[in-house]
Order: C-alpha cells, then sequence, then structure tokens
C-alpha cells in the first residue's frame, strides 16, 4: 500500500541558536527533502539536519539526548532575500529526522523556516 506524500513545517521564521524542531517519524518514507526558506536579509546563520531511533529506554519515545547530524551544515545566507533551497536524502532508512539551528541566524528582519516532505 503507498501512501501520500507528508508535509510538516518544523521551524516557522526561527532565528535563535539552537532551535531545534519536533522530531518526525519517517519510517517507510525512504525519499526526503528539508527546505530551508529566507525571510528578508540573512547575514549569518547554520540549520542542521538530524536524525535519532526512538529511545527504547523510554518505551521508544522521541530521544532525548544528542541527534546525529545529518550530512553538513546549510548556511542562512544561502536563502536571504527569500530563496529556498531544497536538500534531497535518498540514501538511508531514517527513523525520526529533525531541523535544529546551530549558529544564530541574523540580518534585517532576517529569518528562516524549514518544511520537510517525505515520499515513498
Amino acid at each position: 500500500m503507498t501512501r501520500g506524500p507528508i508535509r510538516v513545517l518544523l521551524l516557522n521564521q526561527q532565528t535563535a541558536d539552537e532551535t531545534t524542531s519536533i522530531g518526525v517519524d519517517v519510517q517507510g518514507f525512504p525519499n526526503l527533502t528539508f527546505y530551508l526558506i529566507g525571510y528578508g536579509t540573512l547575514d549569518a546563520g547554520a540549520v542542521t539536519f538530524e536524525e535519532s531511533a526512538p529511545d527504547p529506554a523510554h518505551g521508544y519515545e522521541t530521544y532525548g539526548g544528542t541527534w546525529s547530524i545529518i550530512g553538513s551544515a546549510i548556511n542562512a545566507t544561502d536563502v536571504t532575500g527569500g530563496k529556498q533551497k531544497a536538500t534531497h536524502l535518498t540514501v538511508g532508512a531514517y527513523a525520526q529526522v529533525r531541523a535544529r539551528i546551530n549558529t544564530a541566524v541574523t540580518g534585517a528582519g532576517g529569518s528562516i523556516s524549514v518544511v520537510l516532505v517525505a515520499c515513498q
């Protein structure tokens, strides 16, 4: 049975360092795309995408420790002025994923959003 794509707003016009999104269960969805969207002028900042497995010590709930980083950080300046940047993940079987601002987003009226689209 094929399920349609899921779309999740992970971060909504955020700027603060170490802001993390919710963890999203993407088991069974091998094709993931994170869309980083910029608003205003962005002078600095970076976003990482992370993964974890559910925590068996806590009834397989969302893991509460340090998640594993997927790939390299994305510079917020890449999406200044309303641009978007897509990061496609097609290698791996991910359990839970999230987005994290790992360097504060700065600039004149600048902020970022991240949208996850997962497909079978």
